[in-house]
Parts: C-alpha cells; structure tokens; sequence
C-alpha cells in the first residue's frame, strides 16, 4: 500500500479558468512543525553534510521554509537534489514542485514532471496528484485525460484529499467509462512495471474495476494478464464472455486457448476457427495466427496463399515480424500459387512497392 503522508497539494482553479488544475505549495496538516534551534540546525548540516538523505531532505525543508535558516529556495532546491539523487521521495517530489514553480532554479516543467514520476513511482502521493495535474494540463508533458485521471485516482486511494478531489471531478467529466479507462491505464502501468513497480495482483485489481463498469477492453487485458500466469480456468470465461460480444480479441483469446490446449482440451480446429473469426474482426494477432496455421496445415489444410495473404494484412496493420513471415512464404511460392496470392490482395496496392519489400534484405518495412 503506498505510504500515507503529512501533507497534501491544494487543487485550485485559476483566475479566469473552469477547467484548470494548478498545483501549489503543500499544506501542512495538523500541527505546525516546531521551530529548529540553531543547534538542531547544526546537527543537522553535519547529517547532511555526510550523506544522510533524511537529514538532507530536512535541511531542504527548513530553507523551503525559512525554518531555523533564512528563506532561501536554492539552498532547499541545493539539499532536496542530494537527497532525491538517493532516492527520497518527498525530496524528489519537492525539487519537482520547485521546478515547476521556478524557486531556487530556472522553472522547466519537464523536468518537474520527471521528478514527479520518480517520487510516484515510490509511492508519494503528492507526487502522483501533481503529475496527474500536468497530465490534465498538458503542462511539461502530453495532454491526457485518462493518464490524469489514473494518477488522481492513486493519489486519492493514497490518502491525498487533492487527489481525491480531482478524482471526484474527473468522474463527473468522464463518466464511468472514464473512469474503466483509467482504471485500465492503471493495470497497465503495473503489469509493465514501467511508470509503478511491476505487480501483477495490483494490475489484475485495477482491470477488474474497469471489467466491473461493463468494459471490454478490461476483461481482455484481465484475460491476457491470467494467460500470462498460466491462470487458465480464470483466463476462460473473460474470453467466452468477449467472443460472445464478437470482440475481435475474445476470438484470439479462445484461440490462443485452444491451439495450446491452456485449461482446455487441445484442439486445433477449434482454435483455427476462432483465430480466423478474430481474424476478419480486425485483430492483428489473430491474422497472424491464422497466417501460421495455414502455412503449417494445423487445424486447417495447408495453403501458401492464404498464408501469404493473412501476413500481408497483419504487416499491412503494422505487425513488423508479419513482412518477414511474408518473404518466407513467397521463396517458397509456384509461380501459380504466386498469381492467385495477387489476386487476393487490394487491387490499388503498389505492386512495386510490395516486390521491393519482399526482395529487400534490409529491416522489415510494411509494404
């Protein structure tokens, strides 16, 4: 669970703004730390002096704030550096807010946001509330919604009554599909282990909210997260519930099921018919699949053309390792099975093109 702590940003509208977020300097909650003696201040300087990251934080606070030391935001922005360097939270959290704000040094909201992350990534609240409100702003990083949106709702599950409002506020802008969409942001974030620490149960949590507000996209990547760890008897029903929604993905889910036999008897026919279903739904993976079963006869007869023709969609689509899988299929081609592969494919394709991509030895460019 991620730490709880002392004190919280203010969400505030700007002057002259309805929608806006701004962040502000933290609000200390219950009572006000005591004032340093120059003694304790000293005791301090020497902590920080040699490398004590608490006592560096502290010392950055105490310029920050004028407590003990007179007001001077680059000493703070000096003493949080060397402690965030060593990975404090609160102190990378604080030198990004300096940043952003401009005290102590040249204001770079990018590099405010990059603090930001560091300290969310750890768990500091504060921190995923302000990354949240330059999300939502487009300020020193992209404008996202759903990325804002994800980082309040940490925020506020952490305890910040900042966040928490701007959770509020961003379910009455998004509805409730906005709010499955942060909710899938968040699983993905945490089945990455990317922008948070990898944690599968804390992904497979996050992308259950989303399926619960009816989601298909969730229970998908709640589908593939249980594949993934061979959670098959979980994985099954999730797959079912897409195909029976004619979700392209739910196909390739079953497919995949199927081909492998994962928690249910092996059986590629089966599976063949459902790839080829996903197939025609649009779904990469499934083209790719469907391309593969054809070019080895499993769970269907073996033909070159169609195999030839489903990875030339799934390279059309992107798929980079599709162009590759296209070049093998055509070495081995007739010259026959060549002239009917042609006729399967868009008629205002640049066949030139397509000879330079398959003749090429260079990386794999979709044609």
């Amino acid at each position: 669970m991620f730490v709880q702590i002392l004190t919280s940003f203010l969400l505030v509208i700007p002057v002259g703004s309805s929608t806006g977020l701004q962040v502000t300097p933290p609000a200390v909650t219950g009572n006000a730390p005591a004032k340093f003696s120059p003694d304790e201040i000293s005791d301090l300087q020497n902590k920080a002096n040699s490398g004590d990251a608490a006592a560096q934080f502290a010392l950055g606070k105490a310029y920050d704030a004028g407590n003990g030391v007179p007001k001077r935001s680059d000493q703070a922005a000096l003493w949080y550096r060397k402690a965030a360097d060593q990975g404090n939270p609160k102190a990378q959290s604080n030198l990004g807010l300096l940043y952003w704000l401009g005290e102590g040094v040249e204001q770079d909201k990018a590099e405010a946001v990059r603090w930001y992350r560091k300290a969310a990534r750890q768990g500091d609240a504060n921190a995923m509330f302000n990354l949240g409100a330059a999300y939502y702003n487009g300020e020193g990083i992209g404008l996202d919604d759903t990325l804002a949106y994800a980082w309040f709702l940490l925020s506020s599950e952490a305890g910040n009554s900042s966040g928490q409002d701007a959770a509020n506020r961003s379910r009455g802008e998004h509805g409730i599909m906005g709010f499955a969409d942060a909710c899938i942001a968040l699983g993905q974030m945490f089945e990455e282990g990317k922008d948070l620490p990898k944690n599968l149960e804390s992904a497979a949590a996050w992308y259950r909210k989303a399926a619960e507000q009816g989601s298909a996209d969730a229970q998908l990547d709640l589908a593939a997260l249980y594949i993934n760890t061979a959670n098959y008897n979980q994985a099954r029903p999730l797959c079912e519930a897409a195909a029976k929604e004619k979700l392209a993905g739910g196909f390739f889910c079953l497919g995949y099921l199927y081909q492998h036999g994962s928690g249910v008897d092996s059986n590629p026919k089966q599976a063949f018919g459902f790839y080829e279903q996903g197939a025609r739904g649009g779904n990469v993976s499934s083209m790719q699949a469907v391309a593969k079963m054809y070019e080895n006869g499993e769970g269907t007869n073996l033909d070159r053309v169609q195999a030839f023709t489903w990875f030339f969609f799934a390279a059309e689509r992107g798929n980079k390792s599709a162009v590759a899988d296209m070049k093998r299929i055509r070495s081995s081609m007739t010259e026959k099975e060549w002239k009917e592969a042609q006729k399967k494919l868009p008629p205002n394709l640049d066949r030139k093109k397509l000879d330079r991509v398959l003749q090429s030895t260079n990386s794999p460019a979709a044609p």
